[in-house]
């Protein structure tokens, strides 16, 4: 009964790795979070090259080996906004074994009214990956 509510803060990424994991699902809260959807654009090249690894690692090892990810994110924009946010990743696995697809759901553990840019700048300028963990079923 409570699935309708995570609908708009879901993400669904189609992975090609290593080369790329495209944004096939991008909610409607986040594209209003950030300021902008992302829809169709490859999650890797949204990072600088510090990060891209991180989030490479991430999809990497819920792809293949089918792990559940939770990461926690504190964030901090250039006009001194701080918040933190909970993300998990799911993998969807076919009948074959294979993964085609990440199911995503991002949300802010302290409230905030405002997209990213009101907050103070783009989002490659405020985030700060700082915990992560791995779970197998």
């Amino acid at each position: 009964m409570d699935v309708p509510r995570h609908l708009p803060r879901l993400i669904m990424l189609e992975p090609d790795l290593p080369a790329k994991a495209d944004i096939r699902i991008f909610g409607t809260e986040l594209a209003h979070r950030l300021g902008y959807d992302l829809t169709g654009q490859d999650m890797f090249d949204l990072y600088d090259s510090d990060r891209v690894h991180v989030v490479r690692e991430l999809v990497t090892l819920v792809a293949e080996q089918h792990l559940v990810a939770v990461g926690y994110t504190d964030w901090t924009t250039p006009a001194g906004h701080v918040f933190t946010t909970e993300n998990v990743w799911f993998p969807l696995i076919c009948e074959d074994g294979k993964v085609t697809r990440l199911l995503g759901s991002l949300w802010e553990m302290t409230a905030i009214d405002a997209d990213i840019v009101s907050l103070g700048d783009s989002l490659d300028k405020a985030e700060n990956l700082s915990d992560r963990k791995f779970y197998q079923f």
